[in-house]
């Protein structure tokens, strides 16, 4: 028997018709609600997200429109791509090679002569460069990096005369050296063309009031060594207040701001109010100075041993061209040029002339909308915003379920409540899950970054199982004692307020990345509060349909921010190593990134006819996605010859070892291939390289740091290939001399030959202890072998067959009668020109398959016991 009855509840003072249950019970007017068509609505939600996503990219890779500059005053990108195509001409300019400390030197030096001779500069044009060398221990890595003889091109403008001219100076950064197998047209040549581009421009500015230094620096790729010698050593260097660092870890699109100086982070107020087009947010720089990611730049050389403050900028969109042959003119539009030269002679003109003394000592929050307009405030500020956006949105959210929940008993009211509170957390909890199940089946499947070569396949793997627990999770727990439109309602609070609790918590941990939950926030919450006061609950249609289209702007920005890090972070994918599943940190994104869009308006769904068949599409979706999965559009990379190359990477090195015992004895011979693995397939490659398949692990237990020329101990993500053949003769040798200052205490004079990358372990023995050394500081250990201290220097040299000396001091509680320390030496020929390759490395190398790129080094390991 059926027992219904109609009861009455108030909605802002209005009477208003609320079904009831009786005897658990529906209503049959549940029939009579008016419902959205479910192909209509499914159609029409998909055109508006695809025109987001598709205005969002246009936004993103906009660029201005490239004029031969008719001022003196106007940046002019054709001349500056005339520079880069000299500087492309030279070739690969590694450190050490002819390329880099003579030619690249050379042209950058002759285009500054001519700069300087030009009759109508208004500034002094002054150049004094170096040659430096020295030491340090780099923070990140734990390493002592040496090096000798690297060479800097370094200018600077100062304004001519007057009272306001002041002396502190700011200094722009780029670096002309690269890696062995490319060009590096964007890694950093791009930057360098600007820089030259923007002496010319600047030297004609009558308004500066500050120096400007240019440092052409010509040692980053071997670990930001020539900058270090800037700093440290040249006598423009103690003059320089801000510095702007400009760096390429991609080819193309606009250049960000990856990070800033957290102590005078004002910098990128003064950069928000003078470029053009701004681009770049604080969540990139929380999550770059992390440190996870594998990269790194000058701008912590400035920051750590200058002292200064500053902004590093990067270009980064198609990072698959980073560090390969395909870094080439091929890949750099003009455009890219102009936008970047116009930005920076903007932020240097406000630079030269702003006077910093009067600025907080404050971290800010900066972010761009679509690279029209940046917002910037101190951190403080923030807090306050956050705290303001969250109180209005609980407001809100409180008065809207109060009207939803009238005429329920107390024991439903509680259940109702926490079915809305706790709904979103289990659904965005189950989100996660799905994506984290969806990459392990994946990687088990052997299809590990099958979304690297095609990006669409985010969508068809973790997008579709997020969005199928989505509108799951929102269909199963409603309360029926709610009309379908109640219902609705109640769960956009909750999503809503499941954004604020999470607003609320990341504002409390000083996470100045809260910014964008608050942008999540602000919109949905405004409109609750203006819903309530214009009275139109009863109208549960119209208040969707504005309350939707108040998400449309936080879900715009969060695609926006979804595609900037997707392009940044699927490319940088590829140099993670073999040992960590990319698969888990994309798919995350992806998940999230879904959750805080459709996930928003998942409700919705609860108003179509048929939700059920929407459910049915997205689980046939993910049944589809098998065949994409086995299918050639999983695979991962692609040559390059039909689209834009996205290749695997591998490093190979071919390494002579030779083992000494305590008596000066040869002891053990070897000889191999090391195969640095840089991404989660290359567990695979024996399937395209049958040499691969005489891959052997590495006993490290019983050389140091298993004999090999690593920094640390083997990882998963290499391979060792021991084999009989021995190297073609390379030039080098090791000198040794003891003396004993005490029977306790000993000095080693070490004196190598060899080439222009040497690295030297140095490995105590319990009850001895490394008391100084010639290099620069203290020692200090960089790793553990076998639980032994380990030191290791990383030298580099800009000068061919140079003898390399230093010293060691060490102590030894039992005297020098028996081992005290290991020091193994590994000598690594880098320079292609210069390097001898054996026919069975030279087919090795050739046997990778073309979507590959393989980087290759030769190696000569001595290990001493002394």
């Amino acid at each position: 028997m059926e027992i219904r009855r109609r009861g009455k509840r108030e909605n802002n003072g209005q009477p208003m018709e609320t079904l009831q249950h009786v005897d658990g019970v529906e209503d049959e007017s549940w029939k009579n609600q008016t419902y959205f068509s479910t192909l209509k609505t499914t159609l029409a939600a998909l055109c508006v997200l695809v025109l987001l996503n598709g205005f969002v990219y246009y936004m993103d890779n906009r660029l201005p429109e490239v004029e031969q500059s008719t001022s003196a005053n106007g940046f002019d990108a054709k001349r500056a791509m005339s520079t880069l195509a000299k500087l492309s001409d030279i070739g690969a300019r590694p450190v050490g090679s002819d390329e880099n400390e003579i030619f690249a030197v050379n042209a950058l030096t002759a285009e500054i002569d001519s700069i300087a001779l030009d009759q109508g500069n208004a500034n002094d044009v002054q150049v004094l460069n170096q040659r430096v060398s020295g030491s340090y221990r780099k923070k990140k890595f734990a390493n002592w990096l040496d090096y000798r003889n690297l060479k800097n091109v370094v200018v600077k403008l100062k304004p001519k005369g007057g009272d306001n001219i002041v002396e502190e100076a700011v200094l722009l950064n780029c670096h002309f050296d690269t890696v062995p197998a490319t060009a590096g047209v964007s890694d950093d040549g791009l930057q360098c063309a600007v820089m030259m581009e923007l002496v010319r421009v600047l030297a004609k500015c009558n308004d500066l009031r500050r120096p400007i230094i240019f440092l052409f620096n010509g040692g980053e790729e071997i670990g930001l060594q020539a900058s270090h010698g800037f700093i440290t050593q040249h006598p423009w260097s103690k003059h320089v207040k801000y510095f702007i660092n400009l760096e390429g870890a991609g080819a193309g699109g606009k250049e960000m701001i990856f990070q800033t100086t957290e102590s005078n982070s004002f910098l990128v107020d003064l950069y928000a109010r003078a470029v053009p087009r701004p681009y770049g947010n604080v969540i990139g720089e929380e999550i770059y100075q992390t440190e996870v990611l594998p990269s790194d730049t000058d701008f912590r050389i400035f920051r750590y041993f200058g002292n200064l403050s500053g902004l590093d900028l990067a270009h980064y969109k198609n990072g698959y061209v980073y560090h390969t042959k395909y870094d080439d003119l091929n890949q750099i539009e003009p455009a890219v040029l102009q936008n970047t030269g116009n930005n920076v002679l903007a932020l240097c003109k406000i630079f030269s002339s702003h006077n910093g003394t009067t600025q907080p000592n404050a971290k800010y929050v900066y972010f761009d909308v679509l690279g029209l307009y940046m917002f910037s405030y101190t951190q403080q500020s923030g807090v306050l915003y956050n705290c303001t956006v969250a109180v209005v949105s609980f407001v809100s959210i409180v008065l809207s379920l109060r009207q939803l929940a009238k005429g329920m008993s107390p024991k439903t009211y509680r259940l109702y409540l926490l079915t809305v509170v706790a709904g979103p957390i289990c659904t965005f909890l189950l989100t996660v899950l799905s994506s984290v199940l969806v990459a392990y089946i994946l990687d088990v499947l052997g299809r590990s970054m099958s979304w690297y070569n095609n990006k669409i396949n985010l969508m068809v793997y973790f997008a579709t199982s997020t969005l199928t627990i989505l509108l799951l999770t929102v269909l199963y727990p409603r309360n029926k004692t709610r009309t379908r439109a109640d219902w609705t309602l109640s769960l956009f609070n909750g999503y809503q307020l499941f954004w604020t609790i999470l607003l609320v918590i990341t504002t409390i941990l000083g996470l100045r990345s809260s910014f964008a939950l608050m942008i999540i926030v602000l919109f949905p919450a405004v409109t609750n509060c203006i819903l309530g006061l214009l009275r139109i609950r009863k109208n549960p249609h119209l208040w969707m349909t504005i309350y939707v289209a108040s998400l449309l702007v936080p879900i715009t920005y969060t695609f926006y921010i979804t595609q900037i890090f997707l392009s940044f972070s699927i490319p940088i994918s590829g140099r993670f190593g073999s040992d960590f599943n990319m698969d888990y940190i994309i798919g995350l994104l992806v998940s999230i990134s879904t959750f805080a869009t459709v996930g928003y308006m998942s409700p919705v769904i609860m108003m179509v006819k048929k939700p059920r068949l929407i459910v049915y599409g997205l689980c046939g979706l993910l049944l589809l996605s098998i065949i994409v999965i086995v299918s050639p559009l999983g695979f991962p990379y692609s040559d390059g010859v039909i689209i834009s190359p996205k290749n695997e990477r591998f490093k190979l090195m071919h390494v002579q070892q030779t083992f000494y015992n305590f008596e000066k004895q040869v002891r053990r011979n070897g000889s191999g291939f090391l195969v640095e693995n840089w991404d989660r397939n290359s567990r695979f490659i024996s399937k395209y390289v049958p040499k691969m398949t005489e891959a052997v692990n590495v006993d490290c237990s019983k050389e140091l740091l298993c004999g090999l020329p690593l920094t640390k101990s083997s990882q998963p993500s290499n391979s060792w290939i021991p084999f009989a053949p021995s190297m073609p003769s390379l030039k080098s040798s090791t000198h040794v001399s003891l003396s004993n200052e005490s029977t306790r205490s000993r000095r080693m004079q070490f004196k190598l030959l060899g080439p222009e990358m040497i690295n030297v372990y140095i490995s105590p023995y319990p009850g001895v202890n490394l008391t100084a050394w010639s290099f620069t500081d203290q020692p200090e250990v960089s790793t553990q072998w076998e639980n032994n201290d380990v030191y290791v220097v990383k030298h580099a040299s800009g000068t061919k067959d140079e003898e390399y000396k230093f010293w060691l001091e060490i102590q030894s509680e039992y005297g020098f009668n028996e081992a005290t320390v290991n020091v193994t030496v590994s000598f690594d020929w880098v320079v292609y020109k210069t390097m001898a390759l054996d026919n069975e490395f030279k087919e090795f190398i050739n046997s990778f398959p073309p979507w590959s790129h393989v980087t290759y080094s030769v190696s000569s390991v001595y290990a001493f016991v002394y």
